[in-house]
């Protein structure tokens, strides 16, 4: 904000000027007061509450201070239509258009201005024009006052429908009048020019001033301040607080000027009259908004009367002061009895109706119904999802109602909308019978509002739908390049820029030219090639303009009955949706949508994008998009089901579903996908440098509240474009555009460089780089494992140390790395140089004292990680054999030349100190900046999950061999040996070692406490003891003795204490010394238990003896993880009823549940045996409990039942979780084997539906019951094998290049991923895939709808919401030989609508991991972290005052930290701002209102 007491002496004139004429006008406002010396002062560095500046004035002046500036409003502006040069050419009847604009700050953008003219009919067309500021006459301004003040609205009503506008649709100030001329900023390139601020250029004829389209609107306060009018009307009024000025800008105007086109422009011209034709015709006639109603009198007297009512002024109080004051005779006790009666009764009625209220709007069930939906949610019944889910189910029983009365929706009884208040009626407080809220004009909405009360809520969206797809006109309009484009050299020369080819409605198709001032109607057809402008009267004329939209207007009559037709429609749909804003309740808005079964129902201009071409608007989508996505921040597993033919949907019900029949004709959809530049912006002026950008983002200072602000604006945006852009890259590689940058090499091991970002494979490429690892299992969690670091790293936001920006896009069993490039690392060896770290697996292990240094201030201390002494050749002498045999010429390495030893015997046992994983690397690039790459580890190698005889803890093999599995028995499919190449991997979650750090310091503090007490009171006991002992009668000589001595103590007594205070400082610093140490032996070391390394034991045996100790810190670590922390996560889990521990219940619930407790998920199964132990003791105990009294057992005693019993559901939830992310790698593993995410991949779809029917099945059907059941039941929208080997060509190219079938069976891929659950969770299923019988609890307790679920989740499958037949037998196929597609069952191909990348993003907030999105970008989003340190502290500072029990406080400091994380994010979407939130609400509860917390 701009302030008359805040100023820049670095700042330009214009910023001056601004602050000259707001003193200027603040002197007029207050005469008495000096503001001369406030011009040069400094604002007060307080900027998170106040922007006024408190600054001392000098005591030699004796004016009094004066208050805070008020903000400045701009009040009266306008924007005029586009100049014309001789206004005679215009109809008759034509004047400016004027659109009023609402007061404006003068720091508003004008950027935003243009983009709200994007909405405005008559202006939403243009795109090549640029915005001055012109004076108006006396005249016009006349006339604007007089258009203003009328009330005649501008839309008619024309046979009962509204029309927007009058007269022709198209512009009439585009045509052959309409003045285009050259950007201002190409006249600089004029011959003789005059340049910004010379002399020649002052002296010259003042020339019109024009907004920067990068500026504000602050370029208009030197203009007022020059102007007589400005100096003494400048304030239109002041508010009595002295809140705000307003300046009166009546006489000025924004004026539209028409600029050129060039090549470019007229690509974006094209894409932006394509988003208007894709249903996003314009509307907006006004920017003001709608105008205060006109309130009658008899309305003016009820709100008086509410507002009397409020105060407590009734007419009744009003006569009883009256008397009072009057002398009359006070109430008697009698009557004042009889009044508190009739309070109390009233009190009661008013209670008892409340209490019926909210009796009659409780759901009312039939006695036979099935409360709990058991038929839908364990049947696979999932059309009606949403409704379920979203707590619908009163209009999922009248929707089904009516279907059984054979009733249509539009006829339906049950309204949707009855029983919710409208906002109105809630704020008065009249429940449903409120008044309704007036229009302009005094006119009642009523009608309208009962109407749309009573409409239930599939008819509202086919409403939606329905104006939608009038405002569609794309269906009947195709605009493209034509087939003569480009223009030859000689057509060049004479300005053709582009011709166009436009199909209409009527068939016909036009040619157009494209050249500098606009377009018109060539003479061009099919077979002939004529651009010159076509020739005849009306329609047929060449019809010039500067809009192309207005072109192709004035050719064809049926393009403007259709134009019109989507205007109108496209102001229908905006009043519906406002009238549905204040008729709905919130949440049912929410959920209108989500289960809304029309497709594209989407309102309103399409959210801009950036592509190879700037900012354009994006077209129409290339296949259904469901509603669901504009309400989520990440696209849902469950589609609703659309519908494609009229009388398709009634309600929730399917009949048809046609794929073919969602995707139309588009001939800009593929025209778009051939020019995509995939994520690179070619018009920027070159490719972005991610890393520099970032990093200067991250060093920007932090000094105060508005620049951290700032600054993590800037950083969100970076990493949110860089993920964007890694997303369109990958695709972009998927699809075969890109070339590697080694196209030699075996393509697992292919490198690509794209848009300044570097694209590697997540698989083990071989032994030519140092690492420890080894295996693709093993690299996949790698890659994981460094992103996750990096993120903790970028959340510790250390000064000086620099990270990459890492993202991991997973698709199809295929997971790339995507990060920006190291400065330098690609323009040779000179340009840059390692610190830290080996990169070549011969090349001895670095290590910078600086480099060190700044790892150990920032991972030691932040993350509590050791500094150890290795060798600088860690591998043993047989694995540099197998790495020299076996190794390929390496590439050439990061390091110097003298540096490079290549495992010279010189510094075989060379010794150094590291502080991380020995992998990490360190790296000085070109830009002298440190990285940090490779960052595996921050936590110990978990010793459970290394062999005993590796120096495991053996926690396993003593569990097995003990065979206490809890009834559990014991198969092959666990393997007997912890030899994995994946479990080398495997570290300690960061929470356990947290939370065991602080039990060993509380421990330690404990024992401090006690040896202080216990040496306060040896201390006293011997006092005491001496003071006690007996002594003889001293002498005379012997009494003077104490009295010198006495004496002498007097005269050293400040020696003494001089000696006690520094006695008592060194013992501090000793006590201090002993605590750091403390700490730092909490660190632990993160390279034990690595396989593949020498030991350290002959060249140091400090440092041996030191490893030691470390790798049995490291089992203790995960004994107390396995002894304690898991057990007695069991016991909360048994007690959950008792203690408020609220039950997860979904998988991702689940995972953060565990991982909040320091449990890894490799622990499921150890969860899993000890709940089925849990459950046998319970079952064991009931039996005993039920047993009769007469046992004959004398010795043993009746036991009484336990108090808390293991929920059932614990058990179903982790085998649950444990099917689905072991089935994700048994997934990925056979989309692998068919060429994983690359575009010759074989039919996917077929291969994700019989692993799916697989997994919800309990056994696969024969040829006789497949055709039982298919001729028993007919299912329109199942496809039998004949319709299904329809779809596509099969047979041909030799049946795919002899590659095996994708199809396996049931018991095929059961075994599979029964096999990885025994490796990965060492678990044997309970619940799943058992042939016991029902009484044992096995199959009936199996959730397949969960389970189906979180395995299309984790994947980033999407299926279609249908009835799919759980818990029953399937077709999967396997075996069957056939080369066509097979028709699985219960899910078919035709099931999956999508597959969805998984992307996982190094700067996302803690605890996010892979998350789906689209490679289309329109819908998905990974939530990054906000680097705003001042939003967390607020946030948990009002946690604590919640703690304290300060309700007030802390609703103050959770709004103040959302309204810190909006200001960054400028949506309220992500998961800090819903914490906060969720914190609001928590202290609303508290505070006694639950309807605010709600």
């Amino acid at each position: 904000p701009i302030s008359c007491t805040c100023t820049n002496e670095e700042g330009d004139d214009r910023e001056l000027k601004s602050q000259a004429l707001i003193t200027f006008q603040y002197n007029n406002l207050y005469p008495t007061m000096s503001t001369a010396d406030d011009v040069d002062a400094k604002p007060a560095d307080n900027p998170p509450i106040s922007t006024t500046n408190d600054d001392a004035i000098d005591d030699s002046n004796t004016t009094p201070t004066p208050p805070p500036t008020p903000p400045i409003f701009i009040q009266g502006l306008s924007v005029l239509s586009p100049r014309q040069n001789n206004s005679t050419l215009l109809p008759p009847q034509t004047d400016d258009v004027a659109v009023p604009l609402p007061p404006l700050r003068p720091e508003e953008p004008v950027a935003s201005i243009r983009g709200a003219l994007s909405e405005v009919l008559g202006f939403a067309h243009l795109t090549r024009y640029r915005l001055v500021v012109e004076r108006l006459t006396e005249e016009q301004i006349e006339r604007k006052e007089r258009k203003r003040k009328e009330t005649k609205q501008e839309s008619e009503v024309v046979n009962g429908e509204k029309k927007v506008g009058s007269g022709n649709c198209w512009s009439p100030f585009t045509l052959r009048d309409a003045q285009v001329t050259i950007s201002p900023s190409l006249k600089s390139l004029e011959t003789g020019a005059l340049l910004p601020g010379s002399p020649e250029n002052s002296n010259a004829e003042e020339e019109e001033l024009v907004l920067d389209e990068y500026g504000d609107l602050s370029a208009l306060l030197p203009l007022l301040e020059n102007d007589d009018k400005a100096v003494t009307n400048n304030v239109v009024s002041i508010s009595s607080d002295n809140s705000k000025i307003i300046l009166d800008a009546s006489h000025l105007a924004i004026r539209v000027v028409l600029e050129k086109y060039d090549l470019a422009s007229i690509r974006d011209h094209m894409m932006r009259v394509r988003q208007l034709l894709e249903g996003n015709a314009p509307y907006v006639t006004s920017l003001l908004g709608e105008e205060a109603p006109v309130e009658s009198e008899e309305e003016e007297e009820i709100k008086v009367e509410e507002i009397e009512e409020k105060k407590g002024d009734t007419p009744e109080k009003k006569e009883a002061g009256e008397k009072q004051e009057s002398g009359e005779d006070a109430e008697t006790d009698e009557e004042k009895a009889t009044k508190d009666a009739d309070k109390e009764a009233e009190a009661e009625a008013e209670k008892q109706a409340q209490m019926e209220a909210i009796a009659s709007a409780l759901p009312t069930y039939a006695p036979d119904y099935d409360v709990l939906f058991e038929s839908a949610t364990q049947g696979g019944d999932l059309t009606n999802f949403y409704y379920l889910a979203c707590g619908e189910e009163q209009t999922l029983l009248r929707l089904q109602k009516d279907r059984s009365d054979g009733q249509a929706a539009v006829n339906a009884t049950g309204e949707w909308m009855e029983g919710n208040d409208t906002k109105e009626n809630k704020k008065k407080g009249n429940g449903g019978g409120g008044r309704k809220k007036k229009s302009k004009g005094g006119k009642s909405n009523s009608n309208k509002g009962n109407t749309m009360d009573k409409e239930p809520m599939v008819e509202i969206e086919r409403t939606l739908y329905n104006l939608n797809e009038a405002t569609r006109v794309s269906s009947k309009v195709t605009l493209r390049l034509s087939g003569y484009h480009p223009p030859p050299a000689h057509r060049r020369v004479l300005g053709d820029l582009a011709y166009l080819e436009a199909t209409l409605p009527d068939g016909s198709i036009v040619q157009v030219t494209a050249f500098p001032l606009g377009f018109y109607a060539n003479r061009s057809t099919s077979s002939k090639f004529d651009p010159t402008p076509a020739v005849g009267s009306g329609s047929k004329d060449a019809c010039y303009s500067h809009a192309l939209l207005d072109c192709l207007l004035q050719r064809s009559k049926p393009f403007r009955t259709s134009w019109q037709s989507a205007l109108n429609a496209a102001k229908e749909r905006s009043d519906l949706l406002r009238e549905l804003s204040l008729t709905e309740d919130s949440l049912h808005g929410i959920f209108r949508p989500v289960a809304s079964t029309f497709p594209n129902n989407a309102s309103g201009p399409a959210a801009t994008t950036s592509g190879g071409m700037g900012m354009m608007m994006s077209t129409s989508p290339s296949t259904f998009l469901p509603r669901i996505d504009s309400m989520v921040v990440k696209p849902s597993w469950l589609v609703p089901l659309p519908a494609v033919e009229e009388g398709d949907m009634v309600g929730p019900q399917k009949s048809t579903w046609d794929h073919d029949g969602l995707h139309s004709l588009n001939g800009s959809r593929a025209e778009e996908e051939l020019t995509s530049m995939f994520g690179m912006d070619v018009r920027g002026g070159g490719l972005r440098d991610w890393n520099e950008e970032l990093q200067t983002a991250r060093e920007m200072p932090v000094e105060i509240f508005g620049e951290r602000i700032e600054r993590a604006r800037l950083v969100h945006k970076v990493l949110s474009d860089f993920g964007d852009a890694s997303l369109a890259g990958v695709k972009a590689i998927f699809d075969g555009y890109i070339m590697p940058m080694n196209p030699n090499e075996p393509a697992r091991s292919h490198v690509y460089l794209h848009n300044n970002i570097f694209f590697s494979r997540a698989v083990d490429t071989g032994l030519d780089t140092f690492k420890i690892i080894q295996g693709d299992g093993a690299a996949k969690k790698s890659a994981s494992r460094d992103a996750h670091n990096m993120g903790v790293l970028h959340r510790l936001d250390i000064p000086g140390l620099h990270t990459l920006a890492t993202v991991l896009v997973e698709y199809l069993g295929t997971r790339i790395v995507c990060q920006s490039v190291v400065p330098g690392i690609l323009h040779g060896e000179k340009s840059h140089s390692l610190l830290y770290g080996a990169v070549e697996t011969l090349s001895a292990l670095q290590c910078d004292e600086e480099m060190h240094k700044l790892l150990e201030s920032s991972i030691g201390e932040g993350c509590m990680v050791a500094t150890r002494t290795i060798p600088a050749h860690p591998l043993t002498d047989e694995r540099m054999d197998v790495i020299k045999k076996y190794r390929i010429t390496p590439l050439p390495p990061l390091e110097d030349k003298e540096n490079d030893k290549d495992g010279d015997e010189d510094d075989k046992d060379k010794l150094i100190q590291i502080c991380g994983p020995m992998e990490m690397k360190g790296i000085l690039g070109s830009d002298k900046r440190k990285y940090v790459l490779d960052c595996t580890r921050l936590t110990p190698r978990d010793a459970n999950w290394v062999g005993k005889a590796s120096g495991g803890t053996g926690c396993w093999g003593d569990h097995e061999s003990s065979g206490t599995t809890g009834g559990a028995k014991k198969t092959k499919l666990v393997p007997s040996s912890l030899e994995d190449d994946e479990w080398m991997v495997c570290v300690l979650r960061p929470e356990l070692v947290t939370n065991y750090a602080e039990l060993k310091i509380s421990k330690y503090l404990a024992e401090q406490v006690a040896e202080k007490r216990n040496g306060e009171s040896e201390k006293v006991e011997k006092e005491s003891s001496i003071a006690d002992e007996p002594s003889a009668e001293p002498s005379a000589d012997k009494k003077e003795e104490p009295i010198k001595a006495a004496e002498e103590k007097e005269v050293d007594v400040n020696e003494t204490k001089k000696e006690a205070v520094e006695e008592e400082s060194k013992t501090k610093e000793s006590l201090a010394k002993i605590e750091e140490d403390y700490i730092r032996s909490l660190r632990y070391n993160v390279n034990v238990f690595l396989p593949y390394t020498r030991s350290i034991e002959p060249m140091d045996e400090e440092s041996h003896e030191k490893l030691k100790q470390d790798e049995e810190e490291a089992r203790k670590l995960a004994r107390h993880l396995w002894d304690t922390v898991i057990p007695n996560f069991t016991k909360e889990i048994r007690s959950s009823s008792g203690n408020g521990l609220q039950l997860p219940v979904d998988g991702r619930s689940l995972t953060e549940l565990i991982h909040q407790r320091g449990i890894n998920c490799r622990y499921i199964g150890r969860l899993a045996e000890l709940a089925r132990k849990e459950e046998f003791d319970d079952v064991i105990a009931s039996e005993k409990a039920a047993a009769p009294d007469n046992i004959t057992d004398k010795t043993s005693a009746k036991k009484k039942a336990p108090r808390f019993r293991m929920p059932l559901c614990w058990l179903e939830l982790l085998e649950c979780e444990m099917v689905a992310r072991a089935a994700k790698h048994v997934l990925d593993s056979y989309m692998m084997e068919q060429g994983g995410a690359s575009s010759t991949a074989q039919v996917p779809a077929q291969t994700i539906a019989s692993f799916l029917s697989a997994l919800v099945s309990v056994g696969e059907e024969s040829a006789a019951e497949t055709e039982r059941r298919t001729t028993s039941k007919v299912q329109s929208s199942v496809l039998d094998q004949e319709d299904m080997n329809a779809l596509t060509l099969f047979g041909a190219g030799g049946n795919g290049g002899g590659v095996s079938s994708p199809i396996r069976g049931r018991d095929e891929i059961w075994s599979d991923i029964e096999r990885e659950i025994g490796r990965r969770y060492r678990h044997t299923l309970s619940l799943y895939n058992t042939s016991g019988s029902k009484k044992d609890g096995g199959e009936s307790r199996a959730l397949y709808t969960p389970l189906l679920r979180r395995i299309c989740q984790r994947s980033g499958i999407r299926l279609v919401a249908k009835h799919y037949d759980m818990g029953k037998k399937c077709v999967c196929g396997g075996g069957s030989g056939t080369s066509g597609l097979t028709a699985s069952y219960p899910v078919a191909p035709t099931d999956i609508l999508d597959i969805l990348p998984l992307v996982k993003h190094a700067a996302s907030v803690a605890g996010e991991s892979f998350a789906p999105c689209s490679f289309n970008g329109n819908a998905g989003s990974t939530s990054l972290h906000v680097l705003l340190s001042d939003a967390k502290t607020v946030y948990e500072y009002g946690h604590a005052n919640l703690s304290n029990g300060n309700v007030a406080v802390t609703l103050d400091y959770s709004q103040e930290a959302s309204a810190m994380y909006q200001r960054v994010l400028d949506s309220p979407i992500h998961p800090q701002i819903s914490k906060c939130l969720k914190l609001t609400a928590v202290a609303h509860y508290h505070k006694d209102e639950p309807e605010l917390a709600i």
